[in-house]
Formats: structure tokens, sequence, C-alpha cells
């Protein structure tokens, strides 16, 4: 095998262990002929558990020689593992284009991006037990091809806990569990480019994915991204998470695209996939209910949410000086009052902006639709989020700077508290704001800290 398809291959070991099927995998490189039926064999060792199984298969897939990397692109494909094929492969067909450098000033630059690809082929279970280095070799390498070389991502020290939170501090507001080395799972759900170019692109977006990559990442959480998805390749992911998400401690979802509110000044908000349809950013938490997810009863779901809420910009006149040194920034909705040249911060930088069931209670074993989900909005109803094209949106930044530097010793709804406060400090005229719908308990990450 060629040094640089061993190289893709251990750049997207992570990747590769998590999100494919041993059984599949094994018979499939079989037919091609990569593995005689006697090398198999230890694939199908059931004394051993299925991850470490996966890792061997890949391992080995690296030794066998010059057409090994071609079979193992077509097995991956034909079993729809697209994402999997872009990242190994960045001359594949399954890429929109081919990698392109553009000018600064071009809103559609800096990063490649993904056909719409609609699938009646088989996904499979995803093994979610991945190693921390295995996670990070993923997430680094995951929008390498996407990623503008020029753009310098300032990685960020992540405080690490000492020692847990005890839940008799209080006696009245109990801890969601997190103290094992299952702590989490982040899922970005994030959307640059769009068919037709029917929207702006969305540049500043791979930023904010690497970011939140290694953020979650030092934190002890496996992560898993999707680019570009379609609305039905959208709704088909969903439905299929819970086989990842089952057993781990806490979900983290982020959905990054443009945002469009369904009437004045309300609180839904459509998002805009791939392929230019629309998409109920609420039908994706409903995906996450108690009867849609009963595995996930009393696992704290945390929904992240990037995106323009409306047209309406914030700005209003104060008697305060704006900080020194903040930074311009971009959002993820029509611009508004600000002018559609775009508005300027303090540094100079452009900005950009991104466009109820009743609950009957039943005669037996009664519970609630909703619980244990807190979310996390970069805007209000009716108003736009803003993108720095060069540092990524506000709200990540500033989130990312919070829980970096506080997730240690302050519980989930006080970050996001102080990430208000920080974002109001370097920008001034965006105010996020946080729902919680039967979010009763407090959640701290102890970032670093596990509990065998």
């Amino acid at each position: 095998m060629q040094n640089e398809h061993r190289k893709a291959i251990q750049n997207n070991f992570g990747s590769l262990v998590e999100q494919t099927d041993l059984d599949m995998m094994v018979s499939a490189l079989y037919e091609k002929g990569v593995f005689s039926e006697q090398m198999i064999e230890p694939f199908k060792d059931t004394n051993k558990d299925t991850r470490t199984r996966k890792r061997q298969l890949y391992m080995d897939i690296m030794r066998r020689g010059p057409d090994a990397f071609g079979h193992l692109l077509e097995v991956l494909e034909e079993n729809g593992y697209w994402n999997l094929v872009r990242e190994l492969d960045p001359a594949s067909s399954l890429h929109l284009q081919p990698r392109t450098t553009y000018n600064t000033q071009d809103s559609k630059s800096g990063e490649n991006n993904y056909v719409s690809i609609r699938t009646e082929k088989k996904r499979t279970k995803s093994n979610v037990e991945a190693t921390k280095n295995e996670i990070l070799a993923a997430s680094s390498a995951s929008h390498k091809e996407g990623t503008d070389p020029s753009v310098d991502i300032p990685y960020f020290h992540v405080v690490k806990s000492k020692e847990f939170f005890e839940d008799n501090e209080d006696k009245d507001i109990k801890l969601y569990k997190t103290r094992g080395r299952q702590r989490g799972i982040l899922v970005i759900f994030s959307y640059i480019q769009f068919c037709n170019d029917i929207e702006v692109y969305r540049k500043g977006v791979d930023i904010d994915c690497k970011k939140l990559k290694y953020l979650f990442d030092e934190i002890g959480f496996s992560v898993i991204a999707y680019q570009n998805l379609t609305k039905q390749e959208t709704e088909t992911t969903l439905k299929r998470l819970e086989e990842v998400l089952v057993g781990t401690e806490c979900v983290f979802i982020v959905v990054s695209s443009h945002g469009y509110e369904r009437a004045p000044r309300s609180a839904e908000t459509d998002i805009r996939c791939s392929d230019g349809q629309l998409l109920s950013f609420l039908d994706i938490v409903e995906r996450f209910n108690n009867v849609n997810l009963p595995a996930l009863r009393g696992v704290p779901k945390v929904f992240i949410s990037q995106l323009c809420r409306g047209r309406n910009e914030e700005w209003t006149v104060a008697p305060r000086a704006r900080a020194a040194g903040a930074a311009g920034g971009a959002g993820d909705g029509a611009v508004g009052a600000v002018g559609a040249a775009g508005a300027r911060g303090a540094a100079g930088a452009r900005v950009e902006s991104d466009g109820a069931s009743w609950e009957e209670p039943l005669e037996q074993q009664a519970d609630r639709i909703y619980s244990d989900i807190l979310i996390g909005h970069s805007t209000v109803p009716g108003f736009v989020s803003h993108r720095d094209p060069e540092k990524g949106s506000w709200y990540i930044q500033a989130l990312c700077e919070v829980f970096a530097a506080r997730a240690h010793d302050c519980h989930v709804e006080k970050l996001f508290t102080l990430v208000d406060e920080r974002m109001y400090d370097h920008f001034q005229v965006q105010t996020s704001s946080v729902e919680k719908w039967g979010f009763n308990r407090r959640l701290y990450l102890h970032p670093g800290l596990y509990q065998d």
C-alpha cells in the first residue's frame, strides 16, 4: 500500500472504527479478495469485543498490498459510507468539485463541498467506544479537504477538572451523572454550501467545527460530524443516531446553517439543508424526546443552535464605549439594519449573516414527553446571528472560550450565561438565549476526569 493511502487510513482510523459495521466490511473485503478465508477468521472471534476486531481489521488492511486501499474505498461507497470516502480520498467523485483556493472576498471560498447523495443503501451500527487519540485524529482530519489552508485555527487550553462535584452539595437540585469514560458524544450538523448556490456560502463555519471538535475532544467526548447533508439524509441520520448514542452519559447536538423564522418573532426556526429544502429545528429536537428516543430518558441532551432566527439586526444606542480589541463578526441570516454592504466590527472585519402537541397522560406508567433537554440559541427570535468569515461565528467563538476556561468549575447552565456575557463584552450587538425543557439537574462536564 502506498504511503499516502496508509496515512489516510491512519488519519481517519477513529472514524472507520466508529462508523462501520464489522461483519459487512469483512464480508465485502473478502469478496473483493483483500483477505483470504483463513485471514478473516480472527475478525470472527467473538471472544474479543467488536471494537478490538475492527481495529485489527483496519490495521491489517494497511498491510494488504497496493490494491487494498482502492477496494476499501469501493466497499465504503457501495455501503453508503460516503463521508468516509470523502475524507479518505480527496480525488473521489463524491466531491462536488476539486479543491480550489479563492480570494478572501469571495463569499463562496475556502472549502471543499460535497454532492447531495440520496441513499437507499444500508447504514449500519456504530461503535462509539473510540479512544481519545483516535477521536482526536479523526476530528482533526474530518474537514482537512474543506479547510482553507491559510486559516490558522487557534487551539486553546482546556482547563481540566481536579475533583468531581458531589450530589450532596445542593439538596434541592441533583446532578446528572458524568463520571465515566463514555462521558458524552458531540454530533455536529453543519451546512456550508447549497445546491445551485441558492444560499450564500457560509465561510468560517469550518473554523467553528474545528474549534468544537478540539474543545469537546479535550473535555472527553467522542465527536461525529456531518457536513452538507440533504434534508432526507439529515432525517435518516437522526433516526439512526440512537444506535450510537445509547449508553453515553451526555449528548450535545450542534446545528449550524442559514435559519429562517416561520412567523414574525416566532420561536420556531427552519434550517436550510444542502439541497435547498427546509427542516424545522424543533423537529430535530423532537427526535430526542422521551417518546421517540426513550433510551435517552434521564440523559442530558444539549442542543446548540448556530442559526439566524429572523432578519432584524440587534442595534441600539448606549452610553458605553465599545470594548477594546473587539473583533468583527458574521451571522447566519439576512443582513439587517446595518446594511447590505455588511456591518464592521472595531477591527474592521466583514460581517455576514445567515439567513405543539398536547401531552395526554396515560393511565399506566405515565411519563412526560419532554425532559433533560437544554437548548442554547446563538440569538433571540426575530434576529440574525453573526459570523466572522475568518474567525467563525461570534457565538461559537464565545462558547469555546468559556467552556475551555470554566467547564472544570461551572455547570452547563452557568456556562451558557457566561457565554452570553462574553459575547456581549466582545461584540455588544447580539443576545443569546437558553431554553430548558425539564432540564432539572446540574450538568458538570468534568473535563479530563474519569471514574472507572
